[in-house]
């Protein structure tokens, strides 16, 4: 499964391949490490870190109600694999895995890379047009995180350039924290038969 990720900030996109063979797991479907390096036109590696392989219970919870994050409805642009996103849908499988570069200077320093198996095709087809209905009314809002126990240290993150084409959705995002300095991320989100691919660049 090929999700391409623009970035406004790089100037460039980024093909990240997977290998979704459906009806497949979701561990199958996320790119290697040559094949993510290759998308992206950097090496990224794991580390030797292993995938997150299960279900809901692998999915960041942070962000629930307008309490955690306003507006909540586009907190999902913003992370990778929210679970309050899938929640309804009741995913057969999951697995998310972290790439890493830590030189200097690159194009891009990290990948989050995540798939999601749901029951059947119509089901992951009506998750994608639900991203795309979302992610479109979030084009150039700002989501601001409350992190409850860093007095005055919300994030702000940006969404913007937000592009559907075909089975593919992207947008850029820009996150802050205080007066830290501001870090760029592309995502996207990709469907093909029972499968939701999303990825997350940090560019």
């Amino acid at each position: 499964l090929a999700a391409p990720a623009t970035s406004a900030a790089s100037g460039c996109t980024a093909t990240i391949p997977g290998v979704a063979q459906p009806p497949g797991s979701a561990l199958r479907s996320l790119p290697t490490e040559q094949e993510i390096s290759a998308g992206v036109g950097n090496p990224l590696a794991t580390y030797g870190f292993r995938p997150f392989v299960g279900g809901l219970d692998i999915m960041p919870d942070g962000f629930r109600t307008e309490q955690d994050a306003t507006p909540i409805r586009c907190a999902g642009v913003t992370e990778t694999m929210l679970r309050r996103t899938y929640a309804p849908d009741e995913p057969v499988d999951a697995a998310r895995q972290s790439y890493f570069n830590l030189d200097r200077g690159l194009p891009v320093s990290g990948a989050d890379a995540a798939a999601v198996v749901l029951a059947s095709d119509a089901q992951a087809q009506k998750r994608f047009d639900a991203f795309v209905q979302d992610w479109r009314s979030c084009d150039g809002q700002t989501v601001v995180k409350h992190l409850h126990r860093t007095a005055d240290e919300d994030v702000a993150a940006a969404i913007d350039d937000v592009v559907v084409a075909g089975p593919v959705l992207t947008a850029n995002v820009s996150t802050q924290q205080g007066h830290r300095p501001q870090a760029h991320y592309a995502r996207a989100v990709a469907v093909r038969a029972s499968i939701i691919v999303e990825v997350s660049l940090a560019v």
